[in-house]
């Protein structure tokens, strides 16, 4: 798996081994100057996440990541937030996804990526399943936020990959509803959702952060801006880099890895050994079916202004 997050600060990484998981939450610190954008990659060597920038670096490392396959979904939780409803929710990510993958790649050309909503599902844990179904989720955390204290984490994006090919297996994202204030449209900005959402969405196609300031994928976000709702020249060489244009996609099935499933895994039945359900690496991966997860946070430049004090996040060692 890889986590990615918008952050107003935040630095760090740590790793723990779960059945075949190799979960490793590594925070990617990007800006690097006279760089372009960057794609996060895998170290087979290492098994540790890095990236791969444009101009490539002499310390650049590894494998990018990507979908193997054009055809991609995401669900939202149900519940959305107190501060913004399922069906807010549901045209800021629309609209997010599409400035993706309407990106123009030149002469008319788009990313050769299509990305389908399945609709909102009950699960709101961001886990992914070698033997049971998932979904790539979207979900607030409004009673909690364990990723660092006082609005100092806006996002976070966990994809889960092959450490062998970087092959992209499954993608939940995090948004900071507990003590950040999100806002929509054009007035009385605070932390602009659709910002935010298009951010994420960068690190959920396999993008990490840029060098470029005026980018979507720079690592700070300015609170009270709108400043990352559209794609800069860096972020469209990125994403056609990902997902060059090509022949239109024919048949698609967005359909998440062993199926999909409206449930987390504890709520869902076990499945038969003889199903052939555990995660394994592609036939161009080699064996062993290892995966990982890393971390990229968007750091902010001021602190958000509520009403009255802010609530304590909850701290957790990164």
């Amino acid at each position: 798996m890889r986590r990615s997050d918008l952050a107003p600060a935040g630095r760090g990484a740590r790793a723990r081994a779960v059945a075949s998981l190799t979960l490793v939450a590594a925070a990617l610190a990007l800006p690097r100057a006279a760089l372009a954008y960057c794609r996060t990659s895998v170290c087979p060597e290492t098994q540790s996440t890095a990236a791969v920038c444009n101009p490539q670096q002499a310390t650049d490392c590894g494998i990018p990541l990507a979908w193997p396959s054009p055809c991609v979904s995401y669900s939202l939780q149900e519940d959305a937030s107190d501060q913004v409803t399922l069906a807010e929710t549901e045209a800021i990510f629309e609209q997010a996804f599409a400035t993706w993958t309407a990106a123009d790649c030149g002469g008319g050309t788009t990313p050769r990526m299509e990305v389908t909503y399945l609709g909102p599902i009950s699960c709101d844990a961001h886990e992914y399943n070698q033997r049971k179904g998932n979904a790539n989720i979207i979900t607030f955390r409004d009673d909690g936020w364990p990723y660092g204290s006082g609005g100092s984490t806006l996002a976070l994006t966990t994809v889960t990959y092959n450490l062998k090919n970087g092959e992209i297996y499954d993608a939940d994202m995090e948004i900071n509803s507990f003590d950040v204030t999100l806002s929509m449209g054009d007035d009385d900005v605070s932390f602009d959702l659709l910002s935010i959402a298009t951010h994420e969405v960068g690190h959920f196609l396999g993008l990490s952060h840029s060098a470029e300031v005026s980018a979507t994928m720079y690592a700070d976000y300015r609170p009270e801006s709108t400043m990352l709702r559209d794609l800069d020249d860096d972020d469209r060489a990125g994403i056609c880099s990902v997902y060059p244009p090509g022949e239109p996609v024919e048949a698609c099935d967005p359909t998440p890895r062993h199926g999909f499933s409206d449930l987390c895994a504890v709520d869902q039945p076990d499945r038969e050994e003889s199903g052939g359900c555990a995660a394994a690496p592609s036939s161009t991966g080699g064996g062993g079916g290892l995966l990982a997860a890393a971390a990229a946070a968007l750091g902010a430049l001021a602190r958000a202004r509520r009403g009255g004090a802010a609530r304590p996040g909850r701290e957790r060692a990164r």
